[in-house]
């Protein structure tokens, strides 16, 4: 069989890779918040650990399991206080002028899920990248250009990622299933004082592997994931008001109003008061 006449025009075009910048957070050390802006477009993943992205009306925990799109016209601040070490990769590109605007408007904004062949295409073009500052391998410079028009490619086409072309073994199916329930239970149980054991007992799962689980998908502890996902709670509690710290203190299950603001410094790198004035210009539609 002779398939002809196969289309040749590029619907999606990347102009140009400006940078592909790998910030590293040390562990259980308090960072300055970075700031990200500038005239282009800017791909964010968490390659280890997390961290908040804040926009200038929401904020949103990053992880290793999503890629986030910074538009041109956007600001964005990075806090990252994680009990484990934190690495982050930005890809800095460009758009031609002719970009359809339905593009634009998909990554804009955007944050969606990074699957095996996300994680695949954003390595190859890391690597492709990196080798263009020593004695560049033939072609390296557009190859990288290509494995991110191939990665932005895969998003458009299905942003609930697509990963049926890639087998996988079914232990490692079978325990991102049991990864996401873990997650939806310490949810339910956000109020409560979980430990280790008990989690293990009510999930069915060995302490062993339970540490395998967090370890490969955050970086870090299952209980310090329990208390991140605390403080991101916190955070949106704050923000929507209606609440004092007391209360959210006691809604969360910290058992003193000064034990929850330690966390929460420590977390955040600010006080509850300071997080909530920090807030106060996204309330009343001024800029952060």
């Amino acid at each position: 069989m002779i398939y002809k006449n196969i289309p040749q025009g590029k619907q999606l075009d990347i102009e140009r890779i400006l940078f592909v910048r790998i910030h590293e957070y040390p562990e259980n050390q308090a960072c300055a918040p970075s700031v990200l802006e500038g005239d282009f477009w800017e791909l964010l993943y968490a390659e280890k650990g997390l961290a908040d992205i804040r926009f200038a009306s929401s904020s949103h925990t990053l992880s290793k399991t999503e890629l986030l799109f910074r538009s041109p016209s956007e600001t964005i601040r990075i806090h990252t206080q994680s009990p484990a070490p934190a690495k982050l990769v930005s890809v800095g590109f460009t758009f031609p002028a002719n970009v359809p605007v339905s593009v634009t408007d998909f990554f804009r904004g955007s944050i969606l899920p990074a699957g095996i062949r996300e994680h695949r295409l954003l390595a190859l073009m890391v690597a492709e990248a990196v080798s263009c500052h020593a004695a560049p391998p033939f072609g390296a410079g557009q190859a990288a250009l290509l494995y991110l028009e191939l990665l932005l490619i895969g998003l458009i086409r299905n942003p609930e990622t697509d990963t049926s072309t890639l087998p996988r073994p079914k232990r490692q199916t079978d325990e991102d299933g049991l990864f996401r329930d873990i997650i939806a239970y310490m949810e339910e149980n956000i109020t409560a004082h979980l430990t280790i054991d008990q989690i293990c007992r009510d999930n069915l799962v060995g302490r062993t592997l339970l540490k395998k689980l967090f370890t490969d998908n955050t970086g870090c502890g299952i209980i310090d994931y329990f208390s991140l996902m605390k403080i991101n709670a916190a955070k949106q509690l704050i923000r929507q008001g209606g609440m004092n710290f007391s209360q959210i203190a006691e809604r969360l299950g910290y058992h003193s109003i000064h034990y929850f603001s330690r966390r929460f410094k420590k977390t955040t790198g600010m006080t509850p008061t300071e997080y909530a004035q920090s807030t106060l210009p996204v309330n009343i539609g001024q800029d952060v």
